[in-house]
């Protein structure tokens, strides 16, 4: 329809369509523009994807940097007397593999005193005064009120531990209300950790129940005496005031609970160091699959989607063949060790497919070889993956950074991949910026041809009025030389 309504009353003519007609063949350049467009966002596209998948590698390749994938160790821990095992193991990657047999005969324990049953715990004692206790180097004193209740001392007793401990340190001691009676325990066990009475000058431990002054002065009710941890490892006797334990063997500790014998086999935990290659293999195999297929496929003559559209576009791409090259040089590169020798990927299972004389590139993994590798040398082991891995790290980041870097003025993103990116989307942006011109000049093309047509119309107009007007008067002269014969 046109956009121009000037139907031409006089001359008939439709200036409107005429106008349309001129400015659509105008835009036939457009239509190149604009598919041009959608190439340019298509390959911006695919080179996204490919940044994904190999965002996806640089992933998978955080856990081969790390020391602990490779030597971690793990601790299994088989009871020789009763059902449950008398102790529990944990274990980090600077302990040495080792089979251990652990006899317990006796766990550490905290001391803990009682006083006297007491009716009512919130009724008051009528004892005033102080006390002072103290476990190991640290010592408490505790002021106590007539009007206080057996509940008010165990509170006041927490207060004074909590206080002579410091902020962020744990009190020495703990005091609670059990069956109505004061239970008081030191918070630290071993034999060295009991609790002591240095000063009862009012008599109130003695008049709660707790101490007796007969004598040489002793507590009145022994809940549990302190005892450390004594255990024989391969047949030495081991004392130690804790039952958690962590400075008999580098990269072990042992959590005491109970009395018994087990044994303790540590050996090396490769169960971290399998997943993790394997779920690099992967990472890398789709990134390579990608690849081969975009390098290869062929253009869709008449595509009826995007994705029929996408084909073809990175066929024999310069960006992709580097991207391969880089990838099959690092995995086939010899890694130097510190023993001074050097190995390939091979040594620890990982290799390069053979089918198709390894032309696509892939890698495959032999969890078995890479096994035999672990339990013959995890060292070098770990040496050639991570030596590998920080490569890998290196080409990826390289390729899919988004950090910027200043050239010549101006700033461009630092990674290959986005680069291209960025220079398609400025060539997408220009080509958006070159039709917004071409529109401008549209208008004011069609605003000139209006004002033409519609001059010319009017002209068209004026002369039809001046051919009536002639008529007419020829008409008349007709008529009046009719009259006179």
């Amino acid at each position: 329809m046109a956009d121009f309504q000037i139907s031409g009353i006089t001359s008939g003519i439709d200036w409107g369509e005429i106008i349309d007609q001129m400015i659509s063949n105008r835009r036939t350049v457009q239509v190149q523009w604009l598919e041009t467009k959608e190439t340019i966002n298509s390959r911006a596209y695919l080179y996204s994807e490919l940044v994904a998948g190999l965002g996806g590698l640089k992933s998978s390749l955080d856990p081969l940097v790390l020391e602990s994938t490779f030597l971690g160790k793990t601790a299994e821990v088989t009871p020789l007397s009763g059902i449950e095992a008398p102790l529990s193991v944990k274990v980090s990657p600077e302990a040495s593999i080792a089979s251990l047999d652990i006899d317990v005969s006796s766990v550490a324990k905290n001391h803990r005193v009682a006083g006297d049953r007491v009716e009512d715990i919130s009724s008051p004692l009528g004892l005033s005064g102080s006390f002072s206790l103290s476990v190991g180097d640290s010592e408490t004193t505790v002021e106590i009120a007539a009007g206080n209740s057996l509940s008010d001392v165990a509170d006041a007793i927490n207060e004074a531990a909590a206080t002579s401990a410091g902020e962020g340190f744990a009190p020495a001691m703990t005091a609670r209300i059990l069956d109505n009676t004061l239970v008081i325990s030191s918070s630290v066990t071993g034999a060295d950790f009991g609790l002591t009475v240095f000063g009862d000058d009012d008599n109130v431990l003695q008049g709660l129940g707790v101490w007796n002054v007969g004598g040489s002065g002793e507590f009145s009710r022994i809940l549990q005496e302190p005892v450390d941890a004594v255990f024989e490892m391969d047949g030495l006797e081991i004392t130690r005031s804790s039952n958690s334990i962590d400075d008999l063997l580098e990269g072990v500790t042992f959590e005491i609970a109970s009395e018994g014998s087990a044994r303790v086999d540590i050996s090396l935990d490769a169960g971290s160091a399998v997943e993790s290659v394997r779920t690099m293999t992967e990472a890398y195999n789709e990134v390579m699959d990608w690849v081969n297929v975009r390098l290869s496929e062929k253009k869709v003559d008449e595509p009826q989607s995007d994705l029929e559209r996408r084909r073809g576009l990175l066929n024999g791409d310069p960006l992709l063949w580097n991207c391969k090259n880089n990838l099959r040089g690092i995995t086939g590169q010899f890694r130097p060790l510190s023993n001074g020798e050097s190995r390939l990927l091979s040594f620890a299972g990982i290799s390069t497919e053979s089918v198709d004389y390894g032309k696509s590139g892939k890698l495959q993994f032999d969890e078995t070889a890479f096994m035999e590798a672990m339990l013959e040398d995890p060292g070098s082991v770990m040496e050639v993956i991570q030596s590998f891995a920080a490569e890998m790290k290196t080409f990826t980041e390289g390729m899919i950074s988004r950090s910027t870097i200043s050239i010549g003025g101006t700033t461009a993103k630092k990674g290959r991949i986005y680069s291209q990116i960025d220079t398609l989307e400025r060539q997408s942006l220009d080509i958006d910026r070159r039709v917004a011109n071409f529109e401008a000049r549209l208008e004011m093309e069609r605003a000139s041809l209006e004002a033409l047509y519609s001059n010319m119309e009017s002209r068209i107009a004026m002369i039809s009025k001046q051919a009536s007007y002639i008529t007419s008067l020829s008409q008349l002269g007709n008529y009046g030389s009719g009259s006179d014969s």
